[in-house]
């Protein structure tokens, strides 16, 4: 295993917790990390002597949080990054830190869609240009500079000469991997614009990665036979077939890539594992009804030495579907699939129409394969199934499935990343015994307990056997998954209305919890009857936002 300078269980515990990056940079990414019987050394301010006792049900307009801990709104949609004019964008989702200092770092966020009536003051199609371009400017990614104040808590610098965008507009990147200049991506090189950008991750050399997720809502798909729910005019039109990708983030050099290796569907996040012989290995999950589970392997290894230029092991691999039936890792190679070829499949055309390419190989469907995380010491494989949507079609629209969604949980073969077969089984299942329901964001609070957040729809009026009406707002979940509670979720926080719960993550300190609300107010029938306020309260509008939570002083 010539230049693999990581222990498979080092790897892991860099991926998931606070660990070395690079010289002088740490990384945590979005984990929840607190104080284990088994793990001694690892200690939680924030969750010392916090009991395991769930926090009220509510459908109030507030964040509710258990006794004794506070919140605090540090950043929202519309707050000046910098002197340039760049504003925090809508719909905050993924974050993640990065330090690199005892007292400074970034913290990335992603910015999945937005709240049209916030940014547009229009309540629905169609957009004048200016609006659309609003819209496109509130997508993408923001990079914000993190420092240590004097009463030593981290908090974000606003505004900082460092602090940037990625958006849905104007920003610039480049295409890697087959598809590359290829004619399925219309012979671009480089592309204007990352959308829909919802979970991602963390690479082991320091860069972010973000996941285009609902890109067909703008863009459509051809692929899919899918029309934009929010048309762009004429003049902001772009090819759907240069969106949908994960979306590599160079903070320091400000440098986009999409990686068109990774395959094209409805990216939710990226997942990293070391396989036994070093090489690199990514899960991701598409978040769409009927979709697959994929994995890819890197062709070369793994070389920490080399830092950033392990950004080529995400450009050339082998791309894998997950056959649940047979519990085998399926390879979307022309290669070595008849099928494809047959088909007129080639490299690119797999990095495109990925999910054409996986359905003719034999990918099992999942009910929105969603968030993918990688248990720290297992390797085990845990993955949210959201919903089946048939639920909703069989039920009518005033029915969203009564606590539907699972947690899922997949165990290679020998441990080993790079194996082709595997187990596979339900972890929880979403039941009004569990309490479980739509689970999205994953993340791990340790190795014996599971962070999970809720997305389930949420109406001005709860609906009759709905999970709003069972379980109130979207929350915050922890489950543990050994000892006498296993699979037993605790609900630890409640969303403001209309809002959902986003990739909470640990401050290096792990003395406060910072957690992403998303679009409070979700489905409010007109302007005048927001179901939400909520940061600001009163008449105000409802604004995406980062919150700290932490205990109260004294």
């Amino acid at each position: 295993m010539q230049g693999w300078s990581l222990t498979r269980r080092q790897f892991l515990q860099f991926v998931g917790a606070t660990a070395v990056v690079s010289p002088g940079h740490r990384a945590n990414a979005s984990w929840l990390v607190s104080r284990s019987s088994r793990h001694p050394t690892v200690t939680t301010p924030l969750l010392d002597g916090v009991g395991l006792e769930s926090v009220r049900v509510s459908q109030e307009d507030s964040l509710v949080v258990p006794d004794g801990f506070e919140a605090e709104v540090l950043i929202r949609q519309g707050d000046r990054l910098n002197r340039s004019g760049d504003r925090y964008g809508d719909h905050n989702d993924y974050l993640a830190m990065i330090v690199d200092g005892r007292n400074a770092g970034w913290v990335w966020v992603n910015h999945e869609g937005v709240t049209l009536p916030v940014v547009t003051g229009a309540w629905k199609p169609p957009l004048t240009e200016q609006q659309a371009a609003d819209c496109l400017r509130n997508m993408g990614g923001s990079a914000i500079r993190i420092a240590r104040a004097a009463d030593h808590r981290w908090r974000p610098v606003l505004p900082h000469r460092r602090n940037f965008r990625l958006n849905g507009l104007d920003s610039i990147l480049e295409m890697t991997g087959p598809a590359a200049s290829s004619s399925w991506v219309h012979g671009a090189r480089w592309v204007t614009g990352s959308t829909s950008n919802c979970g991602g991750g963390v690479t082991p050399w320091g860069s972010v990665c973000s996941g285009e997720e609902n890109f067909q809502d703008i863009w459509g798909d051809p692929e899919m036979g899918d029309r934009p729910l929010v048309p762009m005019p004429d003049a902001l039109r772009r090819p759907a077939e240069h969106f949908g990708y994960i979306v590599e983030v160079d903070l320091e050099k400000r440098r986009f890539f999409k990686h068109t290796a990774l395959g094209r569907f409805s990216h939710e996040n990226i997942a990293f594992q070391l396989t036994l012989d070093g090489r690199l290995a990514a899960y991701m999950g598409d978040d769409r009804d009927k979709q697959c589970l994929y994995k890819f392997i890197s062709r070369e290894q793994y070389r920490a030495a080399a830092g950033t230029k392990n950004r080529q092991l995400l450009t050339d691999g082998t791309l894998f579907v997950a056959n649940m039936a047979r519990g085998l890792w399926v390879a979307l190679d022309p290669a070595v699939q008849p099928v494809l070829r047959r088909e007129g499949f080639d490299a690119a055309r797999v990095a495109v129409q990925t999910r054409t390419a996986s359905s003719l190989c034999g990918g099992t469907p999942l009910p929105r394969p969603e968030d993918v995380e990688v248990h720290p010491e297992t390797g085990d494989v845990y993955v949210a199934l959201t919903s089946w949507e048939r639920e909703r079609r069989e039920h009518g629209e005033k029915y969203f499935g009564e606590m539907a969604g699972a947690l899922g949980r997949l165990r290679e073969v020998n441990g080993d990343a790079g194996a082709r077969e595997f187990e596979w089984d339900i972890f929880v299942a979403g039941s009004r015994e569990s309490g479980l329901a739509w689970p999205d964001n994953l993340t791990w609070a340790d190795p014996d307990h599971l962070l999970v957040t809720t997305d389930y729809v949420q109406k001005a009026t709860p609906i009759e056997n709905s999970p709003q009406a069972i379980s109130g707002n979207n929350h915050l979940l922890l489950i543990p998954t050994v000892g006498p509670r296993a699979g037993q979720p605790i609900r630890f926080a409640v969303a403001p209305r209309g809002a959902e719960f986003c990739s909470p993550c640990l401050t290096p300190d792990r003395g406060e919890l910072w957690v992403n609300v998303q679009h409070p107010g979700d489905n409010s029938p007109g302007p005048e009857s927001w179901t939400s306020h909520w940061p600001d309260g009163g008449d105000a509008l409802p604004r995406s936002a980062m919150v700290a939570l932490r205990r109260v002083a004294g």
